[in-house]
């Protein structure tokens, strides 16, 4: 098992009871499950039952006696965590809730901003780490597109054109895998900065303003490349043909769809 999938699991365990974490936090090798009860201020059975759900989800584990055996003090067991489980920080399973469609990530308006206030939809906000993890697991969708190290910036601003003719605008993750994996990024922000922006100034018209921001994801660096919401006024065209994003596909727009675009009206 990956950190990344170590990860997912913990937030699924803690996500439907946060006392958990506490209980995870307490296991260290030595505590049995009378004295985290008792620190926890909870009934031993439900410490089991926890300790239980925890060393199914690989988070913990038995602690062994010099004979192989499982360690016991005073007749309760004694838990340690497991090797990868030791190296991350509780602050990972503290993630957004389980439901990723309520997620700020997922359309989080910019707060204080005259486009939180407007009826043009705002911006979709820069993810935080665990929002990044959060949003990999999940996987692409109508807002979010994952490229890849190698990923040449033509097939990268042929994604943001897309999501620049749609409602919420998109991003696209450099340095998360088809699959949600979590690569990094195999450039710095200023080279894919220099070669995304000049595939945009080359491909799409009229100009389109595009950002890249950097996000520190378990060690790697992921970059961000934002596409920002429609603005009901300019069509924008790739390499001559006006392209629209439709959940995770890319599709040249039909002729009654280009029609709705240019008097203003949203297609998705």
């Amino acid at each position: 098992m990956d950190l990344q999938e170590l990860i997912t699991r913990g937030r699924f365990i803690f996500s439907k009871a946060q006392e958990r974490l506490r209980v995870f936090e307490l296991v260290n090798g030595r505590r049995n499950t009378l004295t985290i009860a008792k620190m926890t201020r909870r009934h031993p059975n439900n410490i089991s039952r926890d300790l239980r759900l925890l060393a199914d989800g690989s988070l913990i584990q038995p602690k062994s006696t010099k004979n192989g055996g499982d360690l016991k003090v005073d007749g309760f067991p004694v838990y340690e965590k497991e090797p990868l489980a030791r190296t991350i920080p509780t602050a990972y399973f503290r993630g957004p809730a389980k439901s990723l469609a309520h997620s700020p990530a997922r359309g989080r308006p910019l707060a204080n901003t005259k486009a939180a206030k407007s009826k043009r939809p705002a911006p979709l906000a820069v993810p935080t780490e665990n929002e990044v993890l959060d949003i990999s697991r999940s996987g692409e969708d109508q807002n979010y597109e994952f490229k890849g190290q190698g990923t040449a910036a033509n097939k990268i601003v042929r994604e943001l054109a897309a999501m620049l003719n749609t409602r919420q605008g998109g991003m696209v993750l450099y340095g998360v895998d088809d699959d949600g994996t979590i690569q990094g990024s195999d450039l710095t922000r200023q080279k894919l900065d220099q070669a995304v922006q000049n595939s945009v100034k080359s491909n799409i018209s009229p100009a389109a303003v595009v950002k890249l921001h950097t996000i520190k994801v378990l060690g790697h660096e992921v970059i961000a490349i934002l596409a920002p919401p429609w603005n009901r006024k300019d069509v924008y065209h790739f390499e001559d043909r006006v392209l629209i994003r439709k959940g995770t596909n890319v599709f040249a727009a039909k002729p009654e769809e280009s029609r709705k675009l240019h008097k203003g009206i949203y297609v998705i």
